[in-house]
């Protein structure tokens, strides 16, 4: 494979990917690390012994997603260049940077706050956080497809985006979507609106901020694991940028301004239960503007028992939400599907790890007046007419403060729990994830 040719069909050189739509401008990749890496366009994959093979439309219905967002995938998203033995494509970003919504007061600016704050908590109580569907749906596919090698199939499948599993991608376009709606007197913002991608984890912040001067050289070591609807503004000769992330659940405008100074938000707490609280802060990075630093502080009891940081690249709007932070989803070994109220508070649930020979999940839900998890095994969901009683009421329970049909959560839980006693499926999942985690591991 490693000498394998570049398909020669009028594709771009390395370092540019031409826009799915041809109303939009190319958008700009860099040049890789290794000039001499063998690229090749989504549309194909490699097929055992270097057989090239049709994938889009042979496994998935060819980028199939809820008609509602299918004009604007199309419109500001891409499919990345993919190398011939890196785990992910590359991401990418639109070569002008999005201009600023212009206010002249802070009049303007609060009315715009309001109004995408208005949608935004709407959003987090109509819609669930579920990293649980794709992940149902791409194991449906893989089996549908009679393909053995996970991998090779992972390379070909296009990620869906449909109401019924949003990811922090789904409910970002979501947002966009509903934001492009406002029609205020003085105050338009659809025109103004991006995409951001976040890379979280990162051990060296300051490091990995240098990058942004030259970003597009560096994609071989991202994976943009998270992303974020924002808007530029640009305020009495100010400047600064909004910020929403309804797929960490928080239920309020983010405003960072270069200065530093009013209206930015600061530190708030997002969270908080028992001992423990949770608290967000969003600032510039001083080593780069191309960046907005996101730090977490967890405190317990008084004392700080845990900080990070993860960095927001708000120069560009980013481009490869589906196809890079989307498809990155589907392997990664954590799951969740969440219900929120407007505020983003967690109110009932099920997560879990995916780990060879662990079958654990923890369902958690209110119980006067206090959030109750509980451990079980996906095991005991093998065969529903043998679930014991008891463990169904917590799962009727969980269901009804989910908002969710009769059965349905216990229907998922049980197709989770046929999926993961496929050990060949899960080995192969956790192999593309780990590659993915190789990649990032200096950042």
């Amino acid at each position: 494979l490693a000498s394998r040719t570049k398909w020669d069909s009028g594709w771009p050189l390395i370092g540019v990917r031409e826009s799915v739509n041809s109303d939009l401008p190319c958008y700009q990749t860099g040049e890789t690390n290794n000039s001499n890496d063998e690229l090749l366009p989504l549309k194909f994959a490699l097929g055992e012994n270097g057989e090239t093979i049709k994938n889009n439309a042979k496994n998935n219905n060819n980028r199939s997603c809820d008609y509602q967002f299918i004009s604007l995938i199309e419109k500001t998203q891409v499919e990345g260049l993919w190398p011939v033995d890196h785990p992910l494509p590359f991401p990418c970003w639109e070569t002008e940077a999005k201009k600023p919504l212009r206010l002249d007061s802070l009049g303007k600016y609060q009315e715009v706050v309001t109004a995408i704050e208005g949608h935004l908590q709407s959003m987090l109580e109509e819609r669930k956080y579920n990293t649980i569907g794709n992940f149902l749906e791409f194991y449906s596919a893989y089996k549908n497809s009679q393909c053995e090698n996970l991998s090779e199939f992972f390379s070909s499948y296009y990620p869906r985006i449909t109401s019924e599993h949003h990811t922090c991608v789904g409910l970002a376009l979501e947002l966009w979507q509903r934001l492009s709606k406002i029609t205020s007197q003085t105050v338009p913002i659809s025109q103004h609106l991006f995409m951001v991608s976040c890379e979280e984890n990162l051990d060296c912040p300051d490091e990995y901020a240098n990058f942004g001067y030259d970003l597009d050289k560096y994609v071989d070591t991202l994976e943009k694991e998270h992303v974020l609807l924002a808007l530029k503004i640009e305020m009495n000769g100010r400047n600064g940028v909004l910020l929403c992330d309804p797929g960490y659940h928080i239920g309020r405008v983010v405003t960072v301004m270069e200065d530093g100074e009013y209206p930015q938000t600061g530190w708030f707490v997002q969270s908080q239960e028992s001992n423990l609280t949770k608290e967000y802060n969003y600032a510039f990075s001083l080593i780069n503007r191309s960046f907005v630093a996101w730090q977490e502080r967890n405190t317990r009891n008084g004392l700080v028992q845990a900080t990070s940081t993860a960095l927001i690249y708000v120069a560009k709007p980013y481009v490869t939400a589906v196809d890079v932070t989307e498809r990155r989803n589907l392997v990664y070994n954590f799951r969740s599907l969440l219900q929120r109220d407007p505020k983003g508070h967690l109110v009932a649930g099920i997560y879990f790890k995916i780990k060879e020979n662990f079958d654990e999940f923890t369902i958690f839900f209110q119980d006067n007046g206090a959030k109750k998890r509980i451990k079980l095994n996906f095991a005991s969901f093998l065969n529903p007419d043998r679930v014991n009683q008891s463990i169904l009421d917590l799962i009727k329970k969980c269901t009804q403060q989910m908002k969710m049909v009769e059965n349905e959560l216990l229907d998922t839980v049980v197709n989770i729990a046929n999926v993961l006693v496929d050990k060949h499926f899960v080995i192969q999942m956790l192999e593309i994830n780990n590659a993915i985690n190789l990649i990032t591991e200096d950042n």
